[in-house]
């Protein structure tokens, strides 16, 4: 078909009422070929638990992909509209139970309502997953057990806009040559790609409008900065007003006919009143918008007879509160005059889509009020994609300097969740003291025993607390059916626990009664994550419980006594609070009377969560009277009552703060503390950046180095949110942040914060995978509590795990490791069996920096004087420069870089005629470098650091700051010089041969044992810094080995200078051979793979041969160990028999 006739056909298709007929010559189209089938099912053909939903369903066909996969092909006309749009989990189920039955995996279905005969449907494809699990070796394997499906579904019909279904189906309709693929079908349901298209339309019409505010009069009354700063609010916020009506609309709560109940608004009214407006030539903004934000949404008019009737419009329009519709400018004597172009126009994109205004671009998309679920995913604008939308639309430079990246839904689930199941288990639950019983055991061995001392008193043993909350949802309707029956049958028994069904009345009062704090809030993902969380379990609990409150009315109560943030930027405010609000109006089904939005203005609030005040004690008078106005505050509708109550607050604020302008936690938030002494819960996604950022001198800086126990130069500020969460949490901590920290020196004393206090309790290392993408950094979760129990790990290796696979792997405490003997010192993450191994290869050796000199390369401080200077300098103060680029083992290639080299010399004077002509030039650039506080004003031409200056004119081995895996070289020469982009290992040990240990340092033994030392980046390399290179345990064995394998390493570095590829892969397999037997000696005698005893005498190379000599005595050892018959060759060959050798090779494939 091609692409003009596909475009027909899915537009005839998705924007009418459901037509079975022109559906099934779709799906015809669609997978070019099914085979037809005319079941119809109704009455007791539909199972029972389904038969309140379900009406009548019809099975129109099977179609097989070319891997011989199956889909079903099912219509499904349910009772009513709000099944369709409310029974989303039945539905879900319904679809599941069938492809369970009849052993299927996936299925397309068309669902649509009897009552509206159609006209709006929904056009789904649902899949059972197999859940993920890690196996001992840590490859990831699928479950034979199933777990609950997911339903993608567009939103279709003619109340909805088909442009997203059109896009994203239309390559499979046109692709008449091959029968699509599964996989390819649920591509084309996929949610990524409408996110990244509506961010990039979103993002051009906010650069649009900036551009357009930054030319008003009423913007430029203050500097550049201030005005950037007050259109980039105003902007976001515009747009985040619209975005907010739009989701309005679709619940048909504008534009209500007078005497009309709400919800019967038209779901066009933004469009509509642009047309009227443009029929009186008036201005959408100025004559519209202002007067429906600012007096429409915004004024009570409990006055009237009809609260919600707005004359100037001639139609209902609900009072909002909250502040979002508040103005922040005088927009009645100075009003905004916004270009209609700005609204709608008739250019085209890129993607040649007419209209480029801001309601074109929101009326192309299907918005839906139904916020995202792991299970359930409509292909729409929902409120979740905001955050997203809004944390991406920061550029990139200003993204990376306040490091704010948007936490992945699924990472937000798997957080929440976690962090309840403890805060259940704490607050429910009495455990004795964890101590372990037994030693740890061998090798391969099993692990020590811990057993628990002491009594304890389990109400809710933790397994059930994980099922209410991870599955509690989808018991709802089974138990709700179970208790209206009276008792458990045959068929309907209880899917909740009995421990939690016992206990429902206790678990949901810890649930109303939690504390939850963002210090980092963002765009709000942690605190809505947190209410659904919340409100899920709540609701499923009710039929046991008692609790017959609605989820309207108990998410007002967790954003009312339950959720807190703070965040320093005042635009992610204003998100973080839209996003909690749409949360609500999702959930409020009373017609006949909206509830007004609460102010969250004292919930949510914009400070700087680590700068407080530094006093301990407050007058708890003032804290109660400031508790009591904040609770009216958050209820009051009247503007004028608002006002009075906020200048009140903040007067009472300023006074308890002895008059500091900054945010403090127990001021703010004083009901926490009087409460509970503290958060229940401290949840988030720090922002990423250097302290150093704020500059030395600042404010900031001093503050933190008096008032954080973590503070250390060139520090991250996560650390200082670390820190301030367990200050002002007494329960569970959950961070995502950087996974630095778990490793990096300037992360000591957050390590001993951590273990000193008893705090680290699980950490989940993403070792490769990005988590954030765009922030080209690696990641950690961590959770804190203060216990006596062991810490545990998950480290995940890889770099592609799936989305859907991520949860499995998380939640499954088989994966998880128990961490030993953590201290300040870099925390080891391995699997347990990597973890045994590396202890082996540890135990009993010294660590390189023992033995040897380790450090850094030298500084300059300005490298553009000092790299690559004239030719007209002497060659004699001429150095070849080291760098990562020539660096490869064993051996580094030519250099293409050379540096200026004076620091043998003590005194200016004594500099050659042409240097000190060359640094006179530069006086002024090498005398301001960022050390000339420290520097002498006579030594402003040398050096920065040449740092370790006396040993080099002794044998070095250099490897890069940065590298994949271990690669190390030997310069022999001292004709090289490092920066500081390199690490140099000094040749001082008198006792060990140099060469020797190059072998130990090139192997795939210590480039295993450094995958774990040092610090992964975020493109996968590894830092190799000299604290890090210094750790790596050396091995030590008798003189004639030391020798054997230096002569080998002289074979691969006279090898690398020729073509001999074969002979030097071999001759390093064989240094692998040797290192392996002296780390293991037993496994390999064990396994009868010794190859030290078959080496005989290797015949050296030196200096006085000729190339053609050397290569000659290469070539003898090549063709007599090399020889099929030798046991060298075949013991190398099948040295992967050795369970430690293919363990360790297997994971530096990952």
């Amino acid at each position: 078909m091609d692409k003009q006739q596909a475009r027909q056909s899915l537009t005839e298709l998705f924007t009418r009422p459901f037509d079975q007929e022109r559906y099934q010559l779709f799906l015809r189209n669609l997978l070019n070929q099914y085979e037809p089938r005319n079941g119809h099912y109704t009455g007791n053909l539909i199972p029972d638990a389904f038969k309140q939903h379900i009406k009548q369903y019809w099975r129109i066909g099977k179609y097989v992909d070319p891997d011989g996969h199956e889909l079903d092909l099912l219509i499904v006309e349910v009772k009513s509209l709000n099944k369709l749009e409310r029974a989303r989990s039945a539905l879900r189920n319904f679809a599941v139970n069938r492809l369970k039955q009849f052993e299927k995996e996936a299925s397309l279905i068309a669902f649509y309502a009897e009552d509206d005969r159609g006209a709006d449907w929904r056009f789904s494809f649902v899949k059972i997953e197999h859940e993920a699990y890690q196996d001992e070796k840590g490859k990831i394997k699928l479950k034979q057990e199933l777990t609950p499906a997911k339903r993608y579904s567009y939103l279709v019909g003619e109340h909805e806009n088909s442009h997203t279904a059109s896009k994203q189906l239309l390559p499979l309709l046109e692709m008449d040559y091959a029968d699509p693929r599964i996989e390819e079908i649920e591509a084309a349901f996929g949610i990524e790609k409408v996110t990244d298209e509506f961010f990039d339309q979103y993002k051009a019409l906010f650069q649009k409008l900036a551009e357009h505010l930054k030319r008003q009069a009423s913007f430029n009354h203050e500097g550049e900065e201030a005005r950037d700063q007050r259109v980039s609010r105003f902007a976001k916020k515009l747009l985040g007003q619209i975005v907010f009506l739009y989701f309005l609309q679709k619940k048909g709560w504008l534009g209500v006919s007078k005497n009309q109940p709400w919800g019967t608004g038209s779901k066009r009214f933004m469009r509509e009143r642009y047309d009227q407006v443009m029929k009186t030539d008036g201005n959408y903004h100025r004559d519209f918008l202002q007067y429906l934000f600012y007096e429409a949404l915004a004024d009570e008019r409990k006055a009237q007879p009809d609260p919600g009737y707005y004359a100037r419009f001639d139609c209902r329009v609900p009072f909002l509160n909250g502040g979002l519709f508040e103005a922040d400018y005088d927009w009645h004597n100075e009003p905004i005059d916004l270009p209609n172009t700005l609204f709608h126009n008739d250019e085209k994109n890129k993607n040649g889509d007419v209209g480029t205004g801001i309601l074109d671009v929101f009326g192309r998309y299907n918005f839906t009020i139904k916020e995202d679920e792991p299970l359930e995913k409509e292909v729409a604008v929902d409120p979740e994609m905001l955050g997203k939308v809004f944390e991406n639309m920061l550029e990139v430079t200003e993204r990376k300097s306040k490091g704010a990246f948007y936490t992945p839904r699924e990472i937000v689930h798997y957080m929440c969740q976690e962090s309840l199941i403890h805060y259940l288990d704490n607050r429910l639950n009495r455990y004795a003291t964890l101590e372990l019983a037994q030693p740890q055991g061998d090798l391969f061995g099993e692990p020590g025993v811990q057993e628990r001392q002491g009594t304890e008193h389990i109400k809710v043993p933790r397994t059930d607390l994980e099922t209410l909350i991870r599955k509690g949802h989808l018991a709802l309707e089974n138990d709700t059916r179970v208790m209206s029956k009276g008792k458990e049958t045959d068929t309907y028994k209880f899917q909740l626990p009995e421990s939690v069904r016992q206990h429902a009345e206790a678990i949901d009062a810890a649930l109303a009664d939690i504390k939850v704090c963002d210090p980092a809030i963002g765009s709000g993902a942690f605190p809505v994550g947190m209410l659904h969380e919340i409100v899920n379990a709540r609701m499923a609990l009710a039929p046991h419980s008692g609790n017959q409150e609605s989820a309207y009315e108990l998410k007002r109560h967790a954003i009312g006594e339950s959720l807190y943030g703070v965040d320093i930027d005042a635009s992610a405010i204003d998100i973080a609070r839209l996003r909690l609000w749409l949360s609500l109006i999702v959930d409020e089904e009373d017609y006949s009377q909206i509830a007004a939005l609460p102010n969250l203005d004292y919930k949510i609030v914009q400070g700087n969560a680590l700068i407080g005040i530094e006093v301990d004690l407050f007058n708890q008078e003032m804290l109660n009277e400031i508790e009591k106005k904040k609770n009216e505050f958050f209820s009051a509708t009247n503007h004028d009552r608002k006002s009075d109550l906020a200048a009140t607050i903040n007067d009472l604020i300023h006074e308890t703060m002895h008059g500091q302008a900054c945010f403090d936690f127990k001021v703010y938030f004083s009901e926490v503390w009087h409460q509970k002494n503290g958060f229940d819960v401290v949840i988030g996604n720090p922002p990423y950046f250097s302290i150093d950022t704020f500059g030395a001198n600042s404010s900031v800086q001093a503050y933190l180095k008096k008032n954080y126990f973590v503070y250390m130069d060139k520090s991250d500020i996560i650390f200082y949110f670390f820190e301030k969460s367990a200050k002002i949490s007494h329960g569970v901590i959950s961070l995502i942040t950087s996974n630095a920290y778990l490793s990096a020196t300037k992360a000591k004393r957050l390590r001993k914060f951590l273990v000193d206090n008893n705090l680290i309790r699980i950490v989940v290392n993403f070792e490769k995978y990005m988590v954030f993408k765009e922030a080209s950094i690696t990641t950690a979760i961590t959770f804190l509590y203060p216990s006596t129990d062991q810490p545990r790990y998950l480290n995940l290796p890889h770099n592609n795990y799936r989305k859907d696979d991520l949860n499995g792997l998380l939640v499954d405490d088989k994966n998880y490791v128990m961490a030993e003997d953590w201290s300040d010192e870099a925390f080891v993450l391995a699997d347990k069996h990597l973890k045994r191994i590396n202890d082996a290869i540890d135990f009993g050796k010294p660590k390189l920096s023992t033995i040897y000199k380790v450090g850094s390369g030298m500084q300059t401080g300005c490298n553009s004087v000092f790299v690559n200077p004239p030719s007209d300098i002497p060659k004699k103060h001429i150095k070849k420069r080291m760098t990562g680029e020539i660096i490869e083992k064993y051996v580094a290639t030519e250099p293409k870089e050379f540096i200026l080299y004076i620091e043998d010399i003590d005194s200016f004077d004594r500099l050659h005629e042409s240097i000190k002509k060359y640094l006179l030039a530069n006086q002024e650039l090498l005398k301001n470098r960022a050390d000339k506080k420290r520097r002498s004003t006579a030594k402003w031409w040398n050096f920065t650091f040449p740092m370790h200056k006396e040993y080099y004119n002794k044998q070095k081995i250099w490897c890069s700051y940065r590298s994949i895996t271990n690669a190390f070289c030997l310069d022999d020469s001292a004709e090289y010089i490092g920066l500081t982009n390199t690490t140099v290992i000094f040749d001082v040990n008198t006792k060990i041969n140099f060469k020797y240990l190059l072998a130990l340092l090139n192997s795939e033994i210590l480039s295993y044992r450094y995958s774990f030392i040092g610090k992964r980046t975020g493109n996968g390399l590894l830092e190799y810094f000299e604290n890090g290179v210094g750790k790596l345990p050396i091995i030590g064995t008798a003189r004639g080995i030391q020798l054997s394998v230096a002569s080998i390493v002289d074979y691969v570095r006279q090898l690398k200078r020729t073509n001999l590829q074969l002979a030097t892969l071999y001759f390093q397999q064989l240094i692998d051979g040797m290192v392996y037997e002296l780390y293991f000696p037993d496994e390999i005698k064990a396994a009868n793979k010794e190859i030290l005893p078959h080496l005989g005498d290797l015949t050296p190379i030196t200096d006085v041969m000729t190339d053609e000599e050397k290569l000659a005595v290469i070539q003898r050892e090549f063709d007599r160990l090399y020889d099929p018959r030798h046991p060298v060759r075949n013991y190398l060959e099948t040295l992967d028999s050795v369970e430690v050798v293919r363990t360790i090779r297997e994971a530096l494939k990952r």
